[in-house]
């Protein structure tokens, strides 16, 4: 039986050109480390990898992920020559803790299947078979993480490695630089390339400040005390929700919105959200401040919130790139758009800890800070 063609991968690397020292500047140079982890870790597994360079127009209001991805997918296609029955996306920073077992599941679709990270999400996916078909499917997409779903709709079957461990744990943003330095020190973790190692314990963010996750200490307490509660809101995954009911000693309150928000059926549709619906009934310190009444600590996913404020979610529609990163460490002085910092001031100035983020932090960040919690990290 002839051997299996290797599948060809597009891996992406941040665009260049952010200000110098900035937290958009800290993030690229940490995800360009990790997308040349991936793609060593992929090539090793015998897969055939091609550089899928990001743009900066990716905010921009006419990006179109499909268009660009599959552009960039025939050119890689006529560049291999022979012949390739699969084709697949990563985001350069996605997987960074996956291990290679299930990372090669990743790379081994049949024909007429598609493989994802996660299926109603996914950051990574390689498809098998009809490659016309699928390339025509995926330029429809506007987003990579509807693509398994559109994929599917044009009658490809799906298999997703969600419930692979930290199978979803992607890198986006400074704070999620912070998880992954955490999870570096967490037992069983898998060991990251020195080159990253070595960034996460160099790199510092404006006001000489380490790659700390902020309150983490606090956090801690919160989880192990019977008597505590946490709120928590966002996008957040079931399986997170979970360990937050089996994992913890502290009561906790949740708010679940926007799951899937950006693969969603209909690219038109708007998010809704019942905080960002109270927020614009009162103030962004009054939404803090109700928050702070309900528990001793509160980890709020805020892409959710801009997202219902923008209409839209798109990230173009959003606080700019090195606002929403700012916030996230409570450095409201970077923070120009007025909902946004008095939001961020709130939470800075809150009786109680609160820790921002996006869906990184509400998913495998909180099962990384549940486990932190007990090992005493």
């Amino acid at each position: 039986m002839p051997e299996r063609p290797a599948p060809l991968l597009l891996v992406t690397t941040p665009a260049e050109g952010q200000p110098f020292g900035s937290h958009a500047a800290i993030a690229a140079d940490g995800r360009r480390l990790l997308a040349a982890e991936l793609s060593r870790r992929l090539g090793g597994l015998g897969a055939a990898v091609a550089e899928l360079r990001a743009t900066a127009g990716e905010d921009a209001d006419d990006f179109h992920w499909g268009r660009w991805y599959t552009t960039g997918a025939r050119a890689a296609l006529a560049d291999a020559g022979g012949r390739v029955d699969a084709i697949g996306y990563a985001g350069g920073s996605a997987m960074p803790l996956l291990a290679d077992t299930a990372l090669d599941d990743l790379l081994s679709p049949v024909a007429g299947e598609v493989v994802a990270n996660n299926r109603f999400s996914a950051d990574a996916f390689v498809v098998a078979g009809d490659l016309d078909r699928a390339l025509e499917a995926l330029a429809a997409c506007e987003t990579d993480n509807a693509a398994p779903r559109r994929l599917s709709e044009a009658g490809f079957a799906w298999r997703d490695l969600g419930s692979a461990g930290w199978a979803r744990f992607d890198v986006d943003t400074t704070l999620d630089l912070a998880l992954l330095r955490l999870a570096t020190r967490l037992e069983g973790a898998r060991p990251l390339d020195a080159s990253v190692r070595g960034y996460l314990e160099m790199a510092r963010l404006p006001g000489d400040c380490p790659l700390e996750v902020p309150h983490l200490a606090a956090l801690g307490e919160v989880i192990r005390d019977r008597a505590a509660e946490l709120v928590v809101a966002g996008r957040i995954p079931g399986l997170t929700w979970q360990e937050l009911e089996t994992e913890t000693a502290c009561r906790v309150r949740g708010f679940v919105e926007e799951r899937g928000m950006r693969s969603a059926r209909d690219p038109g549709s708007r998010p809704r959200s019942i905080l960002a619906a109270l927020m614009a009934r009162s103030s962004p310190a009054e939404l803090v401040a109700e928050l702070a009444r309900l528990g001793d600590a509160v980890v709020l996913d805020t892409r959710v919130l801009m997202a219902s404020v923008g209409e839209s979610s798109e990230a173009a529609a959003w606080p700019p790139e090195e606002e929403r990163l700012a916030s996230d460490f409570g450095d409201a002085s970077r923070v120009a758009t007025p909902w946004l910092r008095e939001l961020t001031e709130a939470a800075v100035a809150a009786p109680v800890p609160f820790l921002l983020g996006g869906h990184a932090l509400v998913s495998d960040g909180l099962r990384l800070i549940i486990a932190a919690a007990w090992q005493g990290r």
